[in-house]
């Protein structure tokens, strides 16, 4: 059994404000849910995504307005990477981005596939990946985004780590599959997990990563369903890894790993999705909350800014 790919990525901002107009206008993702961090409901929990909120396509958040500044180090999860169609997107997004007064580096190619690092206004660490074969999802296109051009998915995520082996190991025992050889020199590996990848770079310093806002908190693979997680699961427990269990997000089901160097790991199902709660053409237009918190929504409400 094993992972089928990147589900998401779930970081920390502390200005809820720029964080939706950064990623709805600049980037062009759709806010596919609004809804609240189920363990502490005093905040927002936003999903960017494709159109049709595609497992593999979302970049969410949790707002902490009193979140300090995260300090970059390793064991951390150094970087989001999102797929466009085509170098002509990148050059399209390359443009936009001068444009817009956002911070990128210039075209290199990482594992393959011509790439350009960019930061968000919190300096969120990503990049885009031109990616012509993946078609799996419906990008989002707006009025000045065509779709054409538009961002199609996450196509991997960028783990430091202080040990290499000790975190590959982990991401084979899920299903990943470490791309070329290794040598004990090596200081950096790809491993597929479906048609997605996580790039693991080693750092052996003593400088640990901070969590504030501008990082992230962790990333999710992909399975089918419930019996697929629960196999993971009972492969987890067997070889002693600490996790969560099973736990139930509403538009997912989860278990969270602690894997090597403290960095949090997440498995989830492919549903039941964001339409279990609304509508595909009103997706995120309201506040959605879980079914354990909807008695709490009058309180919830009256603490939560306003987005439009």
């Amino acid at each position: 059994m094993t992972v089928k790919g990147i589900h998401h990525v779930s970081s920390i901002t502390k200005e809820i404000l720029d964080n939706h107009d950064f990623y709805t206008n600049i980037l062009g993702l759709r806010l596919v849910k609004k809804t609240v961090n189920q363990d502490d409901t005093g905040m927002y929990h936003l999903f960017y995504a494709d159109y049709k909120g595609t497992p593999g396509t979302d970049i969410t958040f949790f707002e902490i307005f009193n979140a300090p500044k995260f300090q970059p180090g390793t064991n951390s999860i150094s970087r989001t990477i999102f797929r466009v169609p085509s170098m002509e997107a990148l050059e399209f997004f390359r443009n936009r981005f001068d444009e817009k007064g956002v911070y990128h580096e210039g075209f290199t190619e990482r594992f393959g596939h011509m790439s350009m690092i960019f930061e968000d206004h919190e300096k969120q660490r990503m990049a885009l990946m031109v990616d012509t074969e993946y078609d799996d999802s419906e990008p989002n296109s707006t009025d000045e985004i065509p779709k054409e051009y538009a961002i199609t998915s996450i196509g991997a995520v960028e783990i430091t780590v202080q040990y290499l082996k000790a975190a590959l190991q982990l991401l084979e025992l899920l299903g990943g599959e470490t791309a070329g050889d290794l040598t004990d020199e090596s200081t950096e590996a790809e491993v597929k997990v479906g048609r997605d990848s996580v790039h693991v770079v080693e750092q052996r310093n003593s400088q640990l990563e901070k969590e504030g806002y501008g990082s992230v908190h962790h990333f999710s693979l992909r399975v089918a369903d419930e019996d697929h997680l629960q196999e993971m699961l009972l492969k987890l427990q067997e070889e002693k890894w600490p996790n969560s269990g099973i736990v139930d997000r509403h538009y997912f089901k989860a278990v969270y790993i602690q894997a090597p160097g403290g960095i949090t790991i997440e498995l989830s199902t492919d549903g039941p999705g964001f339409t279990v709660d609304e509508p595909l053409d009103s997706l995120g237009e309201t506040l959605s909350l879980s079914p354990k918190i909807e008695d709490q929504r009058d309180f919830i409400e009256t603490y939560l800014n306003p987005l439009n």
